[in-house]
């Protein structure tokens, strides 16, 4: 989705082709041990669903999968941005993102799904600092785009998100520092649909 997304953008694809492009591709683009079929078929179908109604971005394309290079606390980071735009001399970063976030609640007390969108939302408050080394500025907002459920996340960029976040990554990096030892995490959809060595992993097997 992320590649049809972009040739959308770069002018090589149109909207009517996207879709058709999606189902001719997906075997091959789509790498990996899969799940079970049916989860395989209701990918596809949301996939389907979100390209015959895709609705360009509101904003003015700056770019597009722009790859990125920055540093914090000294560290060098790389990273990708799925999308940089611009509006009245605002820029805004979106991610393409298959999971089903939900917009900010408002309520008293965070939602899970809140929590789940503010623990997103700390890479792309990473990634403003290399907006800020570039352009001089931090990002107008933080969007998620959906596309499996078809929701489009517009979050106002909040220094105080951003100030947490960086302190995150720079106490992750004295984390990492000192530890000599990295156990692994076992997760049931990762270890089984994403990971594809589950059967020589001594970790997976020994849980």
């Amino acid at each position: 989705m992320h590649k049809l997304i972009e040739l959308y953008y770069r002018g090589e694809l149109t909207k009517e082709e996207m879709s058709s492009k999606f189902l001719l591709d997906f075997q091959t683009e789509v790498k990996g041990e899969r799940p079970q079929a049916s989860t395989v078929e209701k990918y596809i179908r949301s996939g389907l669903e979100y390209l015959n109604s895709f609705k360009p971005f509101p904003y003015k394309m700056v770019d597009v999968e722009k790859k990125i290079k920055f540093e914090i606390s000294g560290v060098p980071f790389v990273g990708v941005i799925d999308y940089l735009g611009e509006k009245d001399g605002e820029l805004y970063i979106v991610d393409n993102k298959s999971r089903d976030l939900k917009p900010r609640s408002r309520r008293a007390v965070p939602t899970g799904k809140d929590k789940e969108l503010d623990s997103m939302l700390k890479q792309l408050y990473v990634y403003s600092e290399a907006i800020k080394s570039e352009f001089g500025i931090y990002p107008k907002a933080l969007c998620f785009n959906c596309f499996k459920s078809g929701a489009f996340i517009e979050e106002p960029f909040d220094p105080d998100a951003h100030k947490s976040a960086l302190e995150w990554v720079e106490k992750s990096i004295e984390d990492i520092k000192d530890t000599e030892i990295f156990y692994p995490r076992i997760d049931f959809f990762t270890c089984n649909n994403l990971c594809g060595l589950k059967d020589e992993c001594c970790y997976y097997q020994g849980r």
